[in-house]
């Protein structure tokens, strides 16, 4: 998906970006949980395959605009019924459970995260007029 593709499907979300020449890459990486993955000084279930099918890691940038919205994203993928568990170890990096692929997967979350942000923003002009 190329810059322009992602800043006309995510206007929100790039509006809170200082660096708007970015690819899905730079934004969000979804990787399936297997046992590369594993770490033997890792002992967390979100490393665990058997637990969850994907970890997800959210860079900075994303991180910073979803900050103060976590709570409400996390609230929206819980009810998305294509993901079958959610677990937010940190900020930026949670594991899930379900059939999606990657890219899928991030565009599910990259879209509950410009809806929040599109609500707070319809939330914010109400307020001002």
């Amino acid at each position: 998906m190329t810059t322009e593709t992602l800043q006309k499907r995510y206007p929100y979300l790039f509006d809170c970006l200082v660096d708007q020449d970015v690819l899905m890459r730079d934004l969000i990486v979804v990787d399936e949980n297997d046992e590369d993955i594993m770490d033997d000084d890792i002992s967390e279930d979100l490393y665990d395959p058997s637990v969850y099918s994907h970890v997800i890691y959210f860079h900075a940038p994303v991180v910073q605009a979803m900050y103060s919205h976590s709570d409400q994203i996390q609230k929206q993928i819980r009810n998305d019924k294509a993901f079958e568990d959610l677990y937010v170890s940190e900020q930026d990096l949670w594991g899930v459970v379900t059939r999606l692929d990657e890219d899928e997967i991030a565009l599910r979350m990259l879209d509950a995260i410009e809806t929040i942000l599109t609500q707070d923003g319809e939330i914010d002009n109400q307020t001002e007029g």
